[in-house]
């Protein structure tokens, strides 16, 4: 997108530099005599990296409204880079203005409003793209922009509930972390030396364990810290595309959060294929479509199968069934619905975005009661460490 290094006047005769995105120097000068109260002196294109145009995103708020927006605009009879150049005066300084500034530009010289969309995968993937250029195909545009925006509303709703199955867990284990550094660290190695400075010698097991604890922490700090980075090493190696598959299979061999996996997983492949096959787009390409937001290497791997199968010119069900991966019910849903799969790929939509609010938190409640015993257990022993020593001096003393 243009970007512009200005230097301009304010009414008071200040002058100013400021770095803006604009699609030209008409849109620049009016921007500046309008927002800054000011008049251009000078102003200088800036090149932009295509790298930066690539790693652009939007927040999800953001893109919902200038969809709306959008759809609104050219539903009304405004032309489609008419309505685009709304959006870039409009929109926030950032990344915002940048996305669709850019998009204007691209659009102007490609003609393709799909291909424009194209340059900007983080925020428009290959599902949106595809839905967009076939009703830019179809000559239905303002309709291909409300089935996005839909989708997208969707595809938010599933990632709330996954990350709200997350969230928690993660909380308590930072939190648990901290407090048991602070204990190991500060606490535990102060007391211990009251009670050599009072005499005491021997201290029963629980304290000794909490003692040699603290020790291990203060003598090798550089494998403290290496111990504590390992959640987060997991954590980054969890989005790795090598190792993410095997971090995917182990969720799925976990009896506590399998269900709510499949039901995320089986809510983002059922939504996208729908809204794929509504736009008119092959049940091939829906299905490779499917594989890249399953979020979830196994079923990816599995509509891969099917993809292959349905190739071999067998149907959509016989694939699902050699896939071995999914539930019973899919199956028997897919092949009994072989002739209307955008009606059998709703309803199963509908059935696992509610199932996935509800397996996610089923899954909560069965972890916060494991989670709580454990802190439970930590803080009980650390206050026998405490105590104990205490009321071992007292008796001594009597």
């Amino acid at each position: 997108m243009p970007r512009f290094r200005t230097r301009f006047i304010r009414r008071n005769g200040r002058r100013h530099s400021v770095t803006i995105d604009a699609l030209d120097l008409a849109s620049l000068s009016a921007h500046i005599e309008g927002n800054r109260q000011g008049y251009l002196v000078e102003a200088r294109r800036l090149s932009t990296p295509g790298r930066r145009l690539a790693r652009s995103r939007l927040s999800g708020s953001l893109l919902l409204a200038a969809l709306d927006s959008l759809e609104l605009m050219l539903i009304s009879g405004v032309r489609i880079n008419s309505a685009l150049r709304t959006l870039s005066e409009c929109a926030p300084a950032g990344s915002a203005r940048l996305v669709w500034t850019e998009v204007v530009r691209q659009l102007e010289e490609s003609g393709s409003f799909s291909g424009a969309l194209r340059q900007f995968p983080r925020v428009f993937d290959d599902s949106m793209v595809g839905l967009i250029a076939a009703h830019e195909a179809a000559g239905r545009l303002p309709e291909g922009i409300r089935h996005v925006r839909d989708y997208v509303a969707q595809m938010r709703a599933i990632r709330r509930e996954s990350l709200r199955g997350v969230a928690y867990p993660a909380l308590v284990l930072v939190m648990g972390l901290a407090a048991s550094v602070v204990l190991c660290a500060f606490t535990l190695p102060r007391f211990a030396k009251m009670l050599r400075d009072i005499g005491v010698k021997k201290t029963n097991r629980v304290t000794g364990f909490f003692f040699g604890l603290s020790d291990l922490v203060t003598r090798h700090p550089g494998w403290t810290a290496a111990t504590l980075a390992v959640p987060f090493i997991l954590a980054w190696a969890a989005r790795r595309p090598r190792f993410r598959p095997a971090f995917d299979r182990a969720a799925l061999r976990l009896p506590v959060i399998r269900g709510a996996v499949e039901a995320l997983a089986m809510a983002r492949i059922c939504i996208t294929y729908r809204a794929l096959n509504e736009a008119g787009i092959r049940v091939v390409e829906a299905l490779e479509a499917c594989a890249v937001v399953a979020g979830n290497a196994v079923f990816a791997r599995g509509l891969g199968c099917v993809v292959a199968t349905v190739r071999d010119n067998a149907g959509v069900g016989a694939g699902f069934e050699r896939a071995r991966v999914f539930a019973p019910e899919v199956v028997l849903a897919v092949k009994s619905g072989e002739g209307s799969l955008p009606q059998v790929f709703g309803r199963l939509a509908e059935y696992y975005a509610g199932e996935a609010k509800h397996r996610v938190a089923l899954a909560l409640g069965l972890i916060e009661p494991l989670m709580l015993v454990v802190v439970l257990a930590w803080v009980f022993g650390v206050a026998l460490a405490v105590v104990l020593p205490i009321v071992e001096v007292v008796n001594e003393i009597h």
